[in-house]
């Protein structure tokens, strides 16, 4: 895949994270006005649906930095898997804290299977997110190295 393909698949992903995140705060406010008036929602943690917004958009920032990383260093292709796997890391790892956010902890690999299957994609998105990185900084070493001052 060329690094103009991979930006504009990032960016794309970044800005419809961007967006997807935004409106679940406008879902969080009528929640979180719900329990200010004092009818408490006991089946949803706010705080890990809070933290779920705030890693969708963390991770599309990180897609951004991942488009300018491959222009700062004028990589012309980029490794599709590569590409893939920090789009799926950024979309499913925030998954835990929403999974968390209706009673299922998503961060302990034991009990049923949709807290075992939550875990596992917590596991395995965090995982592609650094083979993703690597994938992109073993192809940016050469340039890099060949940049620093004698």
């Amino acid at each position: 895949m060329t690094a103009l393909q991979a930006s504009q698949l990032w960016l794309m992903s970044g800005a419809l994270a961007i967006v997807f995140s935004c409106l679940l705060g406008f879902a969080m406010l009528t929640l979180v006005k719900r329990v200010s008036e004092g009818n408490p929602i006991k089946s949803i943690n706010l705080r890990q649906l809070g933290a779920a917004h705030l890693d969708w958009l963390m991770l599309s920032f990180m897609l951004a930095l991942a488009s300018g990383f491959v222009q700062a260093f004028a990589l012309a292709e980029v490794p599709r898997w590569a590409a893939l796997a920090l789009v799926f890391g950024a979309w499913v790892n925030p998954l835990s804290y929403l999974f968390r956010a209706f009673g299922v902890n998503a961060f302990v690999f034991a009990g049923g299977p949709l807290q075992r299957l939550s875990s596992a994609l917590g596991g395995i998105s965090a995982s592609a997110i650094v083979a993703g990185w690597l994938g992109l900084v073993f192809q940016a070493w050469p340039v890099f190295v060949q940049g620093l001052p004698a």
